[in-house]
């Protein structure tokens, strides 16, 4: 018997609704759910194709152990006991800083994180690795410094704007915004909407732009310093705006005044200066927003590139106002606050590197396994995503797996990571289980989806990742025995269990730092599922601001709020609308003056030395290398490793490498061949794609290949071609700038 069922897309950060066809428990057809209120309906091809992240060949159904190069079958009591006794004697031996956690979620749900970190902290350890730090680390650790606080990320409101900014963002193929096709078309439709991309390739957005800025690849620093000094030569600056909610501009105006912009934009971004001033005037004139992704991201300069942005949306007035950039809300945030400047944060011991937002970044986790330090990581707990094909340095990835005295993964798949590792665990894919994420992404209102199973598990064998990890602290002895009085209160309801927690935490303060693992455990047994719990606990702990906006929405403020709240989210699985904050968005800063921190001290002296001189020097290409190879492309046939079966793109074109029409004559190539690709970490042999999409000077290859799906590799892993050490201060990869040169067979 055929049903449909909602849930929401678990593929990108986007999760939009999406309502599926279930028979015998497969699930058979796909659509948009038009209850959403965020997406309303709208899905692309990756969510309507999502039912081959669910079932597939490669799917794991039981505990297994690898016994020399293979894995074999063994029961969750001997996973179990023999992974914690592992861990505890890795511990005595080398102490806490031998264990590092990565992934803790994904794009589909965040619940395990809050176990997974206890359970690292448990065991001593902070090293978190999460793929948030593969891209974000440089906007996040700025993000900070403005906002006052690390986990305050802002986020652009195009909907509501007038012009719109698209640097390096290809919004028609990646999304990342509500109904983003939707919103380019009413753009286009509308005399009064304005859409400029900044982007050296013709992407599909570019295509649809009023005006494309087709800059010199890497030269985005030159044409950020050129607006900011356009909008001071002509007075575009909102004099009132800085006045009355920015600190720290009297000391940076001076950096730009002098700057000769008409130089930078023709001589290094090689530019119309005209085009550029028009497109600078639009962002200090209208209602404007910038959308910045992959040009800024992961490129050279990225850490000052993303603080101009912020000055030239702080200078123009566009900070925390509609249709501008905002501070969405949250019930909880993307990652903590972790100020290297605290001497009690945590650094690794071969890069001295600080974790941002809590999460230490991935690119050089390899090196912090392959060193000799006494204290280097010898543990590693992998969960819900694959670095084996997922992060740069494939090569560098595998000789820190092999070196490894204990490696556990946490899978749905049989992935390449899973291949490599001592343990794998079964998980519940998002489909046959409860969870959420953090990305509601919307202010004043607050939007929350819990996802609820769509399909029985399909191995009985199977936990959610939280549960999982959950086992493994009961197993090393970090959770107490617990009274069976709370393990039967949940069953009475959510404002009886938490008035028999409260009891218990009264009788037992010296447990009030593990609650969220004690209401894993026992509420997590009443309703089944300690997801369910935690999403609980998240309301339980939520901020006085969430419980204001919860009751400007109607919910009570006695002691039955969370359970009324959380029946309201079980009764809407299509999401709903669960506070609506209060105030202004400036009251989301935490500066103690609800100010713009403008001035970035570390960031002044980068700010000078990105002079036109220094930057023309620094473009110059090596001779051994004279092309830019762009290591991954937002499109519509990338879901990076989600979809491993290759049939979900048919007879489209993705295991390719795009080249422009000029560098292939030049080069003598011709669609359809195969060519060789060659950098300092390795070559690779690929079929070439000569597309008007690829700049002149670059190629593109896709994320996602290089998978083995049935037991057969498919596709080109570029990560292969990728070395740990192409990254930047902030030790992120540098996947928009590798060198490379390509070659005719």
């Amino acid at each position: 018997m055929e049903e449909w069922k909602k849930s929401s897309c678990t593929l990108c950060a986007q999760n939009c609704g999406l309502e599926m066809m279930v028979e015998d428990n497969r699930i058979k057809k796909v659509r948009g759910d038009k209850d959403n209120p965020r997406s309303q309906g709208y899905c692309c091809r990756k969510g309507l194709s999502i039912a081959h992240a669910i079932h597939n060949a490669d799917r794991i159904h039981y505990p297994m152990k690898k016994l020399g190069d293979h894995h074999e079958r063994i029961s969750w009591e001997q996973a179990i006991k023999e992974i914690s006794e592992k861990m505890l004697a890795i511990r005595e031996q080398h102490g806490s800083k031998a264990f590092a956690y990565m992934g803790g979620g994904s794009s589909g749900g965040q619940m395990e994180v809050g176990v997974g970190l206890r359970l690292l902290n448990l065991l001593g350890s902070r090293y978190y690795y999460s793929p948030l730090a593969q891209e974000f680390s440089n906007v996040y650790w700025v993000d900070g410094r403005i906002a006052g606080k690390q986990g305050l990320i802002t986020l652009p409101d195009p909907h509501r704007a007038d012009t719109i900014v698209a640097w390096g963002w290809n919004g028609w193929m990646s999304h990342q915004e509500p109904r983003t096709r939707e919103l380019i078309k009413e753009i286009k439709a509308n005399p009064n909407r304005r859409l400029i991309v900044v982007d050296p390739r013709l992407s599909e957005t570019a295509e649809r732009a009023d005006i494309h800025l087709a800059l010199r690849p890497g030269t985005d620093t030159m044409l950020l310093k050129a607006m900011i000094q356009i909008i001071l030569n002509n007075r575009w600056e909102d004099r009132a705006f800085i006045q009355e909610h920015v600190n720290g501009w009297d000391e940076l105006e001076p950096l730009f005044e002098d700057f000769d912009a008409k130089r930078a934009v023709e001589e290094v971004c090689a530019l119309d200066y005209a085009l550029v001033i028009e497109a600078t005037r639009l962002i200090a004139q209208t209602k404007s927003c910038i959308h910045q992704d992959l040009g800024i991201y992961m490129n050279r300069n990225s850490t000052i590139n993303n603080y101009m942005l912020h000055i030239l949306r702080s200078i123009t007035g566009r900070f925390c106002v509609e249709g501008g950039q905002m501070y969405p809300a949250f019930l909880f945030p993307m990652g903590g606050d972790s100020d290297e400047r605290n001497p009690k944060t945590w650094r690794t011991v071969k890069h001295n590197m600080f974790p941002i937002m809590g999460v230490f970044p991935p690119a050089i986790l390899p090196d912090e396994i392959l060193n000799d330090h006494p204290d280097h990581i010898r543990a590693l707990i992998v969960s819900s995503c694959n670095p084996l094909r997922s992060y740069p340095d494939t090569l560098a990835y595998e000789k820190a797996f092999e070196a490894l005295e204990l490696s556990v993964c946490l899978e749905i798949n049989y992935s390449e990571t899973a291949r490599l590792s001592d343990y794998i665990l079964p998980c519940r894919s998002y489909m046959e289980m409860y969870d959420t994420t953090c990305f509601n992404f919307s202010y004043p209102e607050l939007f929350f989806q819990m996802r609820q199973p769509v399909l029985v598990p399909l191995s009985d064998e199977s936990k959610e990742n939280a549960a999982i990890m959950l086992e493994l602290i009961k197993a090393m002895g970090f959770l107490p025995e617990l009274p069976g009085y709370l393990y039967e209160a949940g069953k009475k309801g959510i404002t009886s269990y938490l008035g028999a927690m409260g009891a218990f935490i009264n009788e037992n303060p010296q447990h009030l730092k593990i609650v969220p693992l004690i209401m894993a455990e026992t509420l997590g047994y009443a309703l089944g599922s300690v997801n369910q719990a935690l999403i609980v606990g998240l309301l339980v702990g939520s901020s006085k601001a969430f419980k204001v906006g919860a009751a400007a929405m109607g919910y009570p403020t006695d002691q039955t709020m969370v359970e009324t709240i959380f029946n309201d989210i079980l009764a809407h699985p299509q999401g709903l609308m669960l506070a609506k904050f209060q105030g202004d968005n400036f009251n989301m800063l935490r500066t103690e003056d609800k100010k713009i921190a403008l001035k970035i001290e570390e960031l002044l002296e980068p700010l000078k030395a990105a002079t036109i001189n220094s930057e023309l020097e620094s473009l110059t290409m090596p001779a051994k290398y004279p092309m830019i190879l762009h290591s991954g492309l937002h499109h519509e046939t990338v879901a990076n490793t989600n979809m491993r079966n290759p049939e979900w793109n048919k007879s489209r074109r993705w295991a390719t490498m795009l080249v422009n029409e000029a560098d292939a004559v030049r080069l003598g190539l011709t669609d359809g061949e195969k060519a060789r690709i060659v950098t300092k970490a390795s070559s690779a042999e690929i079929e070439v794609e000569i597309s008007p999409r690829a700049a002149a000077g670059c190629v593109y290859i896709r994320h996602g290949g290089g998978l083995i799906y049935d037991g057969k590799k498919y596709g080109v892993n570029v990560n292969e071609l990728v070395k740990s050490t192409d990254r930047d201060e902030m030790c992120t990869p540098m996947h928009r700038r590798i060198y490379c040169r390509v070659e005719k067979l």
